[in-house]
């Protein structure tokens, strides 16, 4: 256990740290977590049309969801450059950048002309289009970086700096829309096609029982080491959205959504948090270590709720009883999960909840649209993980109360030699 853990932390580690403090990375990520309201927003008319099936007199509020969950993709293509100019320090260049964004990826939609106009499909803007917009945006902010040290104008000139600011904007904007213009209307590369063909050896991956243990294991593993599973979210988050954004339409569509690895499938294997560590917040109430008594009272309720921070570095995070529950977990409940879908047993997730506070019960009940056959697989896995946690966690109380006793005897005979 401990050159396992001296090795992870001498080559791993350091890797980890590298990628997560990358300039390009961050920007990535910080564009995932900005669209996170707007996907949590988009929960409600996910709710509110399950209630319409018992209801069917109140009003149709699907237009809430289609222009907050709906338009991710385009807020993404916005947000990218937007960061990278503040990040750089050129924050009078920032908004520019980010309108530059908006217009080269809606110029990459490539628009079919009609008698009634320019149309082009709904789901481009929003989590169908989140690779494409990554790419956009990423290609825009380079531009911007490249260029924001460029400018007409000498320091000492007297030109308002706002107006300094239109025209040293000009040549980004333009190397940023000709290369969408090169794209779609030159070499007529259809840039939504050619991501989603990139991404797809990553995407079917995702999407398939290796793929989804792999994800979990990495995710688990790494925080057992102390590096949360949040650093993996921008990778995580994009494939999923997409995902379920492709299932909704599916579904829509009068088909069955395909997509198991959508967003909301970790609420079968992160039950109380990452590790699904609910069981061993249950178990701690009843440790005979005082250590575990008290943290089992304090993430009892956090765990209900998906917050599981202070119990993971309080008792899993390099404690070497805990490391094969978590390699067991991150194996067996994906792959068990992954496989009651695959024989049908459940419905796969395609109703947008993005509450990530909510019971994994209550989650998994309405990500479905209402199927009580995913709540007993949560139910399933709990009892699961309960049954992997509980003797190595017996170990671990009985250890923690060694250790309590040998710092109590040592207490008392410090004290005793105080008092003689």
């Amino acid at each position: 256990m401990k050159k396992i853990q001296e090795w992870i932390e001498k080559h791993l580690v350091p890797v980890m740290n590298k990628i997560t403090q990358n300039f390009w990375f961050g920007i990535v990520a910080d564009a995932i977590l900005y669209i996170v309201p707007f996907s949590m927003v988009s929960a409600i008319p996910s709710l509110w049309s399950i209630l319409r099936r018992f209801v069917p007199v109140l009003p149709d509020i699907s237009p809430l969801g289609t222009f907050s969950f709906g338009l991710i993709g385009l807020f993404v293509s916005f947000v990218i450059p937007y960061n990278c100019l503040n990040k750089i320090g050129k924050k009078d260049r920032a908004m520019i950048a980010g309108f530059t964004g908006i217009g080269t990826f809606m110029m990459c939609m490539n628009f079919v002309t009609t008698d009634e106009g320019s149309l082009v499909a709904m789901s481009k803007f929003g989590a169908g289009g989140m690779f494409t917009a990554m790419f956009v945006g990423l290609l825009v902010a380079v531009v911007y970086k490249a260029m924001f040290k460029f400018s007409f104008f000498g320091e000492d000139s007297v030109i308002p700096d706002f107006v300094k600011n239109w025209f040293d904007n000009i040549i980004a904007i333009l190397l940023s829309l000709t290369a969408g213009y090169l794209l779609t209307y030159v070499i007529k590369i259809d840039v939504f096609t050619m991501v989603q063909l990139i991404m797809k050896p990553i995407t079917s991956f995702a999407q398939s029982g290796p793929g989804v243990v792999l994800i979990v294991l990495l995710q688990n593993v790494f925080y057992f080491f102390g590096i949360s599973g949040w650093v993996f979210t921008p990778v995580t988050r994009s494939i999923t959205q997409a995902a379920i954004a492709e299932n909704a339409a599916m579904m829509a569509a009068g088909m069955a959504p395909k997509n198991i690895y959508a967003y909301g499938f970790s609420r079968y294997h992160h039950i109380g948090g990452q590790g699904a560590t609910m069981p061993l917040a249950l178990f701690m109430l009843r440790a005979k270590s005082k250590k575990y008594r008290v943290l089992g009272k304090a993430t009892l309720v956090p765990s209900i709720f998906n917050i599981n921070e202070p119990l993971q570095y309080g008792a899993v995070v390099g404690n070497p009883f805990m490391l094969i529950p978590t390699v067991m977990i991150a194996i067996i409940l994906p792959a068990f999960s992954y496989l009651w879908f695959v024989m049908g047993w459940g419905t796969i997730n395609y109703v947008n909840f993005d509450m990530n506070f909510a019971p994994n019960a209550v989650s998994a009940f309405f990500m479905s649209g209402g199927d009580f056959r995913n709540v007993i697989l949560v139910c399933i896995n709990f009892v699961i993980a309960a049954l992997i946690w509980y003797p190595f966690f017996k170990a671990a109380d009985k250890a923690e109360v060694r250790k309590e006793e040998e710092r109590a005897a040592a207490k008392a005979a410090k004290l005793g030699a105080a008092q003689a």
